[in-house]
């Protein structure tokens, strides 16, 4: 069964994913850290966002089914897509921070929607 709070974690673990997708770019990271990643930087950034991804579908097709899981994973993305590219366009030093608080509500959200 869905329910709020599940929601809201696949589209704060999207939001997470995108902006590791996002700092596996050059300049995307150059922008919100001052510095240009390094190669293994720039790798674990692309890899931890891809299976963030994944994960993401997997939590949603193990609650709700492989047909409604996936529109509410693609329905996710959308939105957290979009918050991504206003938060590197205004506050682009302020992406860890985001992502880390999204990090942090996930986990809360997780522990709401299990018990």
């Amino acid at each position: 069964m869905i329910t709020s709070p599940m929601i809201l974690s696949i589209l704060l673990m999207s939001y997470i994913a995108f902006g590791c997708l996002a700092l596996a770019m050059f300049s995307h990271y150059r922008d919100t850290f001052s510095t240009s990643p390094t190669t293994l930087q720039s790798r674990l950034f692309y890899w931890v966002g891809w299976l963030l991804l994944g994960s993401t579908l997997l939590l949603s097709i193990n609650n709700i089914g492989v047909a409604y899981g996936s529109v509410v994973f693609v329905g996710a993305m959308a939105p957290a897509g979009l918050l991504i590219i206003l938060t590197l366009s205004y506050k682009a030093k302020s992406l860890p921070v985001y992502m880390l608080l999204s990090f942090i509500s996930m986990l809360a959200f997780l522990g709401i929607s299990f018990f």
